[in-house]
């Protein structure tokens, strides 16, 4: 988060508790911030509403910070979407 002068103290103080949130280099910011707000299932209309900092506390409330409340998925083989395409 490069300009800090568009969100309040409450947003930056979440931000930095994020796991290598300063040490990513992204040469798209803007549209990394959209799709972030796309990914949350935020609108572009829903975009156009809301304040930055409404938009930044949505998304960092979907960040789980707890490793341990993070579940393990198990990724299908083909005898999966074998029974899946049978039923």
């Amino acid at each position: 988060m490069r300009l800090r002068n568009f969100v309040d103290e409450e947003v930056i103080n979440e931000y930095e508790k994020l796991p290598n949130s300063n040490n990513s280099y992204d040469p798209f910011p803007e549209h990394s911030f959209i799709a972030s707000c796309l990914r949350v299932g935020l609108s572009l209309s829903d975009l156009k509403k809301l304040s930055y900092v409404d938009v930044m506390k949505i998304i960092l409330s979907f960040i789980d910070k707890d490793e341990s409340r993070k579940t393990n998925y198990r990724v299908a083989n083909q005898a999966d979407w074998d029974r899946l395409a049978n039923s």
